[in-house]
């Protein structure tokens, strides 16, 4: 497989079972988002956090995740 990825295997077996640090957050924003039909940003999708779950989140980090919807 690494020979397919065009990866050493040393990297590989670095990330293999490394979970992704934003996953948890990607997917309450997702969810937010989904519920707007896409027509929320980044600042209604941070104030939506907060309201609904009383999570307060970071602009540039909500702004990074809407970008990789």
């Amino acid at each position: 497989m690494c020979v397919i990825l065009n990866i050493n295997p040393k990297t590989y077996y670095k990330y293999r079972n490394k979970e992704v640090p934003d996953y948890y957050d990607y997917l309450i924003i997702k969810e937010r988002f989904d519920d707007s039909k896409g027509t929320y940003g980044y600042r209604r999708i941070g104030e939506g956090l907060l309201q609904k779950y009383g999570v307060v989140m970071n602009r540039k980090k909500v702004l990074r995740i809407v970008k990789k919807i």
